[in-house]
């Protein structure tokens, strides 16, 4: 008589202890010396508790291999887990990766990270504890931003901190309140879906030179967007194939300019504020850099339009790309 036996696959390649003591379990990245931690099934093996300090290497059957991601879900629902380092190495964190730690207070992570997923710590401690929101509503887990809902105190415009290397997806996803977002000269990254259904947001300020690495659907359902980025930046930004689908305008290369003569329509500086010749008839829009609108009409002959202050403005004839103004009042 045959003896039938039933092998299931088991969800992990090997496990070790993690430098806390606890067991982890490891996935083998095909083809390379590299692992992901992973979830085994937790209702079948023991959740890790308390402090949790993830290794950068581990040894397996006499291979060292190095630790770079934390998996789909890895410690989903590991409730009584307090703390978690993730060491230098680790490049991803995945969708869901720490989500219902409902204990989980204190998270540490590396400078090598790249990415952040969805959700990734949603349900802990940390995102709920109210003292780890700054005036704007922000949530940041180190350098990178996780929650970027702006207060109602400011529901038109937010600030990212500069210092902030990455924006985890879905951070800003459908705030619609927020208009204009400033990010800051540090960011790097920008994960899935960080902007996604932010249906009022028209501007951001990018004040990083080298344009950060930005999710092909970061920006899903935005549009007509403007960015503004520094001073002969604006190639690099237009070779991006995902900042190149929005408006792309340098911020001021001069202190002041007294008349475009080579655009169309002619705008010429005067006392108190612009002439606009050549676009009677036409809807002109006049924005401040944080795109602020000053003016919205339809243009009649050599069309005078007053600006409040000094500053940089934004000119748009029916929808066309905007127009650079330098004013000094």
């Amino acid at each position: 008589m045959l003896l039938a036996t039933a092998f299931v696959a088991r969800a992990f390649s090997f496990c070790q202890p993690a430098t806390s003591g606890q067991m982890i379990y490891y996935t083998i990245i095909s083809g390379t010396t590299t692992v992901r931690v992973v979830n085994p099934e937790w209702d079948d093996y023991q959740m890790p508790t308390g402090s949790l300090v993830l290794p950068s290497t581990v040894v397996n059957n006499g291979t060292t291999y190095s630790v770079v991601a934390i998996g789909l879900e890895a410690f989903r629902g590991c409730s009584e887990l307090t703390r978690v380092v993730i060491p230098e190495g680790v490049t991803s964190i995945s969708r869901m990766a720490f989500y219902g730690c409902t204990n989980l207070d204190t998270i540490e992570l590396p400078s090598t990270l790249t990415e952040v997923m969805s959700q990734a710590f949603n349900g802990t401690a940390y995102l709920a504890n109210s003292n780890n929101r700054d005036q704007q509503g922000m949530i940041y887990i180190g350098q990178w931003l996780v929650s970027g809902y702006s207060s109602s105190l400011h529901p038109m415009q937010a600030t990212v901190a500069e210092g902030t290397r990455g924006i985890a997806a879905m951070a800003f996803y459908y705030d619609t309140a927020v208009h204009v977002l400033a990010l800051p000269s540090s960011l790097q990254y920008v994960s899935d879906l960080a902007f996604s259904d932010c249906v009022g947001l028209d501007t951001i300020r990018c004040q990083a030179v080298t344009p950060p690495q930005v999710a092909s659907n970061a920006f899903d359902q935005v549009s007509e967007l403007t960015v503004v980025v520094p001073c002969g930046s604006g190639a690099a930004y237009l070779a991006s194939p995902v900042w190149s689908q929005h408006t792309i305008v340098e911020d001021t290369c001069q202190v002041a300019i007294e008349e475009v003569p080579e655009a169309k329509p002619k705008v010429s500086i005067v006392a108190g504020g612009v002439v606009v010749s050549d676009a009677e008839g036409r809807l002109v829009t006049v924005s401040d850099i944080m795109g602020r609108r000053v003016a919205t009409l339809k243009a009649c002959a050599n069309q005078r339009i007053a600006l409040p202050a000094s500053g940089i403005y934004l000119l748009v004839v029916d929808g066309s790309r905007p127009l650079k103004i330098s004013y000094c009042k």
